[in-house]
């Protein structure tokens, strides 16, 4: 047999595999069907470099759920009806394992307003689980303490983050204002009863008058019980006073040398 033969034979019978891990969800999977528990994620190739330079992508705003949906592999659970939490574990464990567990980011002092450079230990983030058993509907119960009434409210996934999105970019297009719903169109999406009413136009119309106190008690609330890996830092700044910042999470997380 030739060498050209052998080579080509070779080259055939030769199969590259992405190496990969199993992820632990921060929900444990209480919230999904056979309750699943972990993902199995592949790590991160040149190759999905690509997608972090495509234009079209950079343009939708999709880029990380398009990088992040490619990774997740084998999974019962569509990506789309992963809880936001469980989606950002994913996240950081592709950033840390393929670009390095420490990430550079820019900080501003709140007491002088100066910036400086820091660096987050993604390692260090902590995670926390699901702290309230759901009903049999995966829905959880809040009392407003203004209004008095008793709400019931699931936790949101990737699918609904991307139509709140939709929906706002829609409406922004269509109106032209400089006013954002995307609170409100938050609330709807999570509330699913109130005081026994699931009627969607009675839950739109309530969250319109819903007072501002009970707005923020029911997010403070949805944001303690949410799983997941908590994004907010404690920082010193140069101004020698301590304070508490959320983790940046653009397109350089994924990519330290990205130009968007």
């Amino acid at each position: 047999m030739s060498n050209a033969k052998t080579n080509a034979k070779t080259n055939n019978e030769f199969h590259f595999e992405v190496p990969f891990d199993v992820i632990e969800l921060p929900s444990k999977g209480l919230l999904y069907p056979g309750k699943q528990s972990t993902v199995k994620v592949e790590y991160l190739t040149a190759a999905d470099e690509n997608i972090l330079t495509s234009p079209n992508l950079l343009k939708s705003g999709k880029v990380l759920d398009v990088l992040l949906e490619r990774k997740v592999k084998d999974s019962p659970v569509p990506f789309s009806e992963l809880l936001l939490g469980d989606r950002n574990a994913i996240m950081i464990w592709l950033r840390a394992t393929g670009y390095g567990h420490m990430y550079p980011v820019r900080l501003t002092d709140p007491i002088t307003a100066e910036e400086f450079d820091y660096e987050v230990d993604l390692n260090s983030l902590e995670t926390h689980s699901l702290t309230v058993d759901p009903n049999e509907n995966n829905e959880f119960t809040f009392d407003l303490p203004v209004s008095k009434k008793q709400i019931k409210f699931k936790l949101l996934t990737v699918g609904d983050e991307r139509q709140i999105v939709d929906k706002t970019e829609k409406r922004k297009k269509a109106t032209k204002s400089l006013i954002s719903n995307t609170l409100t169109y938050r609330l709807e999406r999570q509330i699913t009863e109130i005081d026994g009413n699931r009627d969607p136009s009675y839950i739109s119309r309530f969250i319109q008058v819903l007072p501002a106190m009970d707005s923020l008690k029911f997010r403070e609330y949805a944001d303690d019980i949410d799983p997941g890996i908590e994004l907010e830092v404690d920082v010193e700044g140069p101004s020698g006073e301590n304070f508490r910042s959320p983790v940046p999470l653009g397109l350089n997380f994924f990519w330290p040398n990205a130009r968007v």
